[in-house]
């Protein structure tokens, strides 16, 4: 296995060795379902490691149990830490959109021969990016912004903006890497792992700073 490779299962699963330590802290919190989310995709990517080593096409392993579980999971944690009933819409509107958009992938590139479903991953993307970019003005503008450090989802947040946002171009134009700009598909490819050990790090901090009580009693007094 590449070393690269290693490095980014290192970053993997350092949240998920975090959110065990510190157990506790979140039992009784829907942010205890952030560690069983950390151990599913862990253990997910390990499989389709093994698939890709044992010369196993994994496309539609990621497409149908990989890549719709990370959306579906976080459309529901903003759920959860909206503050109003009237932001907590959006996160169930977008959870539809995302699934009609996979459904037309699956309908409609299932046809043809593309490594990857870009059309389904990039509206997933976008959705969450509008979602974080919604948490944020709710922070700003609620009391919660004092404590911010101790705040999971602030953690959680930045580290879902850093990857999607800076790899919605890779992923969204991934067909056309992946066929006609290899060299380009490749080191891009790279940028998108460290934008992925990256998250992982912010996932470690929003377990090691974080108080998951916060949200729930902000949102309790709205």
């Amino acid at each position: 296995m590449d070393i690269s490779l290693v490095i980014f299962y290192c970053f993997e699963a350092l949240p998920l060795l975090v959110s065990l330590f510190y157990l506790n802290k979140v039992r009784g919190n829907h942010f205890k379902w952030f560690a069983f989310y950390l151990l599913y995709i862990f253990i997910a990517d390990l499989f389709g490691e093994f698939m890709n080593i044992m010369q196993i096409h994994n496309q539609w392993f990621y497409a149908c149990l990989v890549i719709p579980v990370e959306f579906a999971f976080f459309f529901w944690l903003f759920y959860k830490a909206s503050m109003t009933k009237t932001e907590k819409r959006l996160p169930i509107i977008f959870l539809g959109i995302y699934s009609m958009s996979l459904i037309f992938d699956f309908l409609y590139f299932a046809k043809h021969l593309f490594p990857f479903y870009s059309f389904s991953y990039s509206i997933g993307n976008l959705l969450l990016l509008i979602l974080i970019i919604s948490f944020f003005i709710q922070l700003t503008n609620s009391d919660l912004i004092l404590t911010y450090r101790n705040n999971m989802m602030f953690w959680i947040s930045i580290g879902l903006l850093i990857f999607y946002l800076g790899s919605l171009p890779y992923y969204g134009l991934f067909n056309e890497f992946a066929f006609k700009y290899v060299r380009l598909n490749i080191i891009y490819n790279k940028v998108s792992k460290i934008l992925d050990c990256t998250m992982y790090l912010m996932f470690a901090f929003s377990f090691i700073w974080g108080k998951p009580n916060l949200q729930s009693s902000q949102s309790s007094s709205t």
